[in-house]
């Protein structure tokens, strides 16, 4: 058998569709370059990212969007390359489709809200995002679901449509310091100008807490219990903003309780009658 029968040779057919070994040669090219071409682009984006011509979380949108257009027209000149129609065999499965579109519906909306999050951006690998009260790192973002990291480094999958769908706050988005606020209640006849002196030194002790914009306190309400004050401090360490606000309000807690100082707690007061029985 000489090099042409060889190529030439029908390993199998399906119909009007003919498996020779050259069309299975063709497919392992196509995805051999499709595979070379995904690579190129990755160095190409990596090497972006390392000179910061553009954004991480940019060149990953962009990337992912390349690979799955990739893969797509791999598979369409593959499907080809057997001398099969794509058009055809649509047409052909019609009934297929729809039945598998019903049975799928949730994962194809999951599908078009990947492609959302990867062409808008309004959620971008790195964003530290909170969903339902629950704060988290995105590590990933797929077609069908977006993978984050908790607090607790526990990885979490969550469905694109619920990142699309739904309100998230995202604390990354505006690229700037975020600000944050601790309220804390001082018992009635706390001295106001020391207590907000102590609050601003807490914060502004603390390594996560940024000197421009500076803290402020504010003095928002005359409480059940006591004075209410709000600390506003700006940091950018939104990922561990929670063990951020703990140490300064250890902090606080350690200067009250130098300065005799008191936290006003909440008190119940119990009213006894007494009843005079008549006999």
């Amino acid at each position: 058998m000489n090099l042409k029968n060889f190529i030439e040779f029908e390993l199998f057919s399906i119909g009007t569709i003919h498996f020779r070994v050259i069309n299975i040669l063709l497919i392992l090219l196509i995805f051999a370059i499709v595979r070379l071409s995904i690579y190129a682009i990755k160095k190409y984006f990596d090497r972006l990212v390392s000179n910061g011509k553009i954004e991480s979380g940019k060149a990953h949108a962009l990337y992912q969007i390349i690979v799955y257009l990739a893969y797509v027209i791999g598979i369409v000149l593959a499907i080809e390359t057997t001398g099969a129609k794509i058009t055809v065999l649509l047409a052909g499965s019609t009934a297929i489709l729809v039945g598998i579109g019903l049975g799928l519906q949730d994962f194809f909306k999951d599908l078009v809200a990947g492609l959302i999050l990867l062409s808008e951006r309004s959620v971008a690998v790195g964003d530290v995002i909170e969903v339902n009260g629950m704060v988290c790192k995105v590590s990933e973002i797929g077609l069908r679901a977006t993978i984050v990291n908790t607090l607790d480094d526990i990885a979490v999958v969550i469905p694109n449509t619920r990142l699309t769908n739904f309100p998230i706050i995202n604390w990354s988005q505006n690229q700037k310091p975020t600000r944050f606020n601790i309220t804390v209640t001082a018992e009635f006849g706390s001295d106001a100008q020391l207590v907000e002196k102590l609050l601003l030194q807490a914060a502004s002790t603390h390594k996560d807490v940024l000197k421009k914009p500076h803290p402020r306190v504010m003095l928002n309400d005359f409480g059940t219990r006591g004075f209410v004050f709000d600390l506003y401090f700006y940091s950018n360490n939104l990922f561990g903003i929670p063990m951020v606000k703990s140490q300064i309000r250890m902090e606080i807690e350690k200067l009250f309780r130098d300065n005799n100082l008191r936290f006003a707690i909440p008190q119940n007061e119990v009213f006894l009658h007494s009843s005079n029985t008549k006999q």
